[in-house]
């Protein structure tokens, strides 16, 4: 009887655990409902697919595939030859004060060209201003309040081809730049918090976009995208998927 009870204890401990963990989880876009209904209206769609060649976790993940056809240009605009994957908050999830933990993980089958990629960044639904945002040239990886002229910091292999790669970021959100602020962390390495303007207007509803903005060119380029969550604490933002980091692709991946 009572180690069908210590048995019962036991079961009832992990359930508790499991529905605590999953409490913590605010929103996940991890394609593994075979499609991309995970996320809001995407942004050029036609480069959108779901695809099980090449996962950071489970069976499926975004991919996002640019040809430089005119089809991919935003309103015709040569400079925003783009398509990604979009996802927004509730309302007044970002308002001043509000803190955001968010992190996806992304894989590059060959090495983008050398102009810049904007990889993912935040932008205001209304004023459609943009605060913040990843860039890749290369092989490298940068980060950068988009109102300032020199990045934050930037890393030579961040974006190296075939191996996926993990983005993490704790975003204070604030009009006032000395108590907004963002703290990144890259494949688990700390890349420090910085302080700026990170919210146009105290109501301002953020947004983020994630796959591939460039200028026109004729290069194919593809980007696989995964793992993406949001929670409400760090320690399970840090903590999940740490294992994955660094994880390879089959061959003819690399070599589509």
């Amino acid at each position: 009887m009572k180690k069908t009870l210590a048995l019962f204890c036991s079961a009832m401990a992990l359930i508790v655990a499991a529905q605590s963990s999953n409490a913590s989880i605010i929103w996940q876009g991890d394609f593994e409902t075979g499609d991309i209904s995970q996320w809001n209206t995407p942004i050029n769609v036609a480069g959108l697919s779901v695809t099980n060649d090449c996962v950071f976790d489970g069976k499926h993940a975004g991919k996002v595939r640019l040809t430089g056809d005119d089809s991919f240009l935003w309103k015709g605009n040569k400079s925003l030859n783009r398509s990604e994957f979009h996802h927004r908050n509730s309302a007044g999830m970002t308002h001043e004060g509000k803190d955001t933990f968010f992190a996806f993980s992304f894989y590059l089958p060959k090495k983008l060209s050398q102009h810049k990629h904007e990889l993912g960044y935040w932008e205001s639904d209304k004023s459609w201003q943009q605060m913040l945002r990843f860039n890749i040239a290369g092989s490298e990886l940068s980060f950068q309040e988009t109102a300032a002229k020199k990045v934050l910091w930037k890393l030579p292999e961040g974006a190296a081809p075939g191996k996926w790669h993990r983005v993490a970021m704790h975003i204070h959100w604030s009009t006032d730049p000395e108590v907004g602020s963002a703290e990144v962390w890259i494949n688990g390495k700390h890349m420090g918090k910085h302080h700026f303007k990170n919210l146009p207007t105290q109501d301002a509803l953020m947004f983020t976009q994630i796959g591939i903005l460039r200028t026109q060119e004729k290069t194919v380029e593809e980007i696989f995208i995964d793992g993406a969550i949001e929670t409400d604490n760090l320690t399970e933002l840090l903590e999940r998927d740490t294992h994955l980091i660094g994880k390879t692709c089959p061959a003819k991946i690399d070599k589509h």
